[in-house]
């Protein structure tokens, strides 16, 4: 099936970079199409606005983060436009793209649907207008790779979630369950808030080499923070299984084994 294909594919959009794929660089910076991410005065009212539209025609709202920098962003936003995908976006989906500049911009956006950060770009959140819910947190990262994801997969994938609606008792979780899901959301949390420091130190770097003119430390400092936030998505996916796993087995007094990362070198204790 494509989907489980496109699965695979983001572990290594996740490891290679949010879209600085050096072999792809350059041809990708030679077409113009897709250079969608602008700068908004305000991103929040923008998508709140989708959420509305996306209600009235009893559509899903598909936000894209990404930046014009970034190849995949720049090749996925084109694709949106594309037959056959732009068929089954505009009949399914009320689209809008958000900048997230020198990934120093969205945070406000994620906010809105209880993100706790974007591990590439571009991230695609579909969001129900109904509950305000995010409804494909598992694989939101794949969009990564856009650039290397082919036309079929990307329809499939957009068709899987248009069709998709949430269990009617989603929301009837065991309560151990929901216990181990907010310690999960904590650790994950904890996380995003480095995440967030890295994009402060790097962002500056990424924007200097955009210019020519990249720092010494550059290509280290963003392979360090790239091998930290790669890690992220897939210790948590695998956090949830197990807690899952074990409370339907009967497990009682039930202790997760978080995952402990190195400082990084710009981090102090």
């Amino acid at each position: 099936m494509r989907v489980s294909s496109i699965r695979l594919r983001w572990f290594f959009a996740l490891y290679t970079g949010l879209g600085l794929v050096a072999g792809n660089i350059s041809a990708a910076e030679s077409d113009p199409d897709g250079r969608l991410f602008e700068a908004s005065p305000d991103p929040v009212a923008d998508v709140e606005q989708a959420l509305e539209r996306a209600g009235d025609g009893d559509r899903k709202a598909l936000v894209v983060l990404g930046a014009n920098w970034c190849h995949d962003s720049r090749a996925l936003a084109a694709r949106l436009h594309r037959s056959p995908l732009a068929e089954e976006i505009e009949q399914h989906y009320e689209l809008v793209f958000v900048d997230v500049g020198f990934l120093d911009k969205g945070d406000d956006v994620l906010e809105q649907f209880d993100v706790a950060q974007f591990y590439a770009t571009p991230t695609v959140l579909i969001i129900d207008p109904s509950t305000g819910r995010l409804v494909n947190d598992e694989d939101r990262h794949v969009w990564g790779d856009a650039y290397s994801i082919d036309m079929a997969t990307s329809v499939e994938y957009f068709e899987k979630w248009a069709e998709y609606e949430a269990p009617a008792d989603a929301a009837a979780a065991p309560e151990e369950l929901l216990a181990l899901y907010a310690q999960i959301d904590q650790f994950e949390q904890r996380q995003a808030m480095r995440v967030s420091g890295g994009y402060a130190v790097v962002g500056p770097m990424l924007e200097a080499y955009k210019a020519g003119d990249a720092p010494d430390n550059f290509q280290s400092s963003w392979d360090e923070l790239r091998d930290f936030r790669t890690a992220i998505p897939g210790d948590v996916r695998e956090l949830r299984a197990e807690a899952e796993r074990r409370v339907a087995a009967g497990d009682e007094d039930i202790q997760l084994e978080f995952p402990e990362y190195p400082l990084l070198s710009w981090e102090t204790e």
